[in-house]
């Protein structure tokens, strides 16, 4: 009995360019899903009488690594402490003593987690496709 290892190769060659084709679609979905949660963040804080400038603080930065054979994005979102009010989000966010928390973020997090989710998703199915599996 023999066995034709060809289509094997030819399998684990074309799932080896998944994460490289993929790379791009997950950058854009974690980018959508940062900018989305931004937005949602800033309609939830205005209309704050006592920080009515706080919205305009909340920001996001998008962070990327690669070498060593791996690849990591992610995306940083949340009040900018150099902006106008911005220094009041651990306050705002998280409450204080005589202050309830607001978990605004957290809201503008749990709204968009399933788009994200399925951004993610759509990216690695794009990604098969180009590589025809």
């Amino acid at each position: 009995m023999s066995v034709d290892w060809r289509e094997f190769a030819e399998l684990a060659r074309d799932l080896g360019e998944v994460p490289e084709k993929s790379g791009k679609n997950i950058r854009k979905a974690v980018e959508v899903s940062a900018r989305n949660v931004k937005d949602h963040w800033r309609d939830g804080s205005k209309g704050m009488l006592h920080a009515p400038a706080f919205p305009f603080s909340v920001t996001y930065d998008i962070k990327g690594f690669s070498g060593f054979g791996v690849s990591v994005i992610s995306a940083e979102i949340g009040p900018d402490k150099g902006r106008r009010q911005g220094a009041l989000g651990n306050l705002i966010e998280f409450g204080s003593r005589n202050n309830a928390p607001q978990g605004i973020g957290q809201a503008a997090l749990h709204a968009n987690e399933a788009d994200f989710e399925h951004g993610l998703a759509l990216a690695v199915d794009d990604a098969l496709k180009e590589s025809n599996l």
